[in-house]
């Protein structure tokens, strides 16, 4: 029972010094100069960036995140470090790939990821938290919170999630592929064309080589987390392109024809 008791205490102290190593990290970021458009919340109202709200969903700012750290709103480390990628994967999500911010936060993200990694190394960041949550066994009651963590999709649900990839432009797929090789890189892998036997392996052409995307092997989170952000875009373009066709229905529906043709041929 003592034994348990100091096992509990030793992890306690090493989330609490993982939460404030945090705080001076997200402090640092702040004072940095490159950083200045992520400090605050974006002034989408004040910039007419009138499809901000659409395109981003939950927005997050480092200063939110810093007041956040202050007030004890995170009960681990890797929440925290979730509402910094959050930051970036948002600018880099509405701005045009290459333009200067989704550089910056590209560059920033790294930054972050390789502190953080050290703060990981050193104390107890909450991370294997999920590990522990998926690796449970049937029948155990224990940790229930870990254990409402989502379930793995469906295969008809993997399946339109696959074939939705493909629906992606070049800054759109590029998102994906830097989540995934954020999260969880083994699901990636650049490789010579693959065979055609493999229903649930995508295969993008991208600088003269294939990207293979083992999408069975995505975690439930971050399959949910970019299932979202893959049917938000479609929507988007869904809805914009059937308003463009109320005023040119006939000349959209050859090309839908033709379009549905080609793809079919390939």
């Amino acid at each position: 029972m003592m034994e348990n008791s100091n096992r509990n205490s030793t992890t306690t102290t090493s989330r609490e010094e993982a939460l404030r190593r945090m705080t001076k990290l997200v402090s640092s970021f702040m004072a940095r100069a490159d950083c200045a458009p992520f400090r605050e919340p974006v002034d989408w109202r004040g910039l007419e960036l009138w499809d901000y709200p659409k395109i981003i969903k939950k927005m997050m700012d480092l200063g939110t995140i810093k007041r956040k750290l202050d007030s004890h709103k995170y009960a681990t480390a890797f929440e925290c470090a979730e509402d910094v990628r959050l930051v970036w994967s948002n600018c880099k999500t509405y701005n045009a790939d290459g333009s200067d911010f989704f550089l910056i936060a590209e560059s920033l993200s790294k930054r972050f990821e390789e502190r953080y990694r050290k703060i990981k190394a050193e104390f107890d960041t909450g991370d294997e938290d999920l590990h522990a949550g998926s690796g449970r066994a049937e029948g155990d009651d224990s940790g229930g919170a870990l254990q409402a963590s989502p379930s793995a999709p469906p295969l008809d649900v993997r399946t339109k999630f696959a074939s939705n990839l493909f629906r992606l432009n070049g800054d759109e797929l590029g998102y994906v592929l830097q989540v995934l090789d954020l999260r969880c890189p083994h699901v990636i892998e650049n490789i010579a064309p693959a065979q055609d036997d493999e229903p649930h392996l995508l295969n993008k052409k991208e600088k003269d080589m294939q990207a293979e995307i083992n999408v069975d092997a995505i975690d439930s989170k971050t399959f949910a987390d970019l299932d979202r952000f893959v049917k938000e875009k479609l929507y988007t373009r869904d809805s914009t392109t059937h308003h463009s066709s109320s005023h040119h229905h006939s000349s959209s529906s050859t090309t839908a024809g033709t379009s549905e043709k080609k793809r079919k041929t390939k």
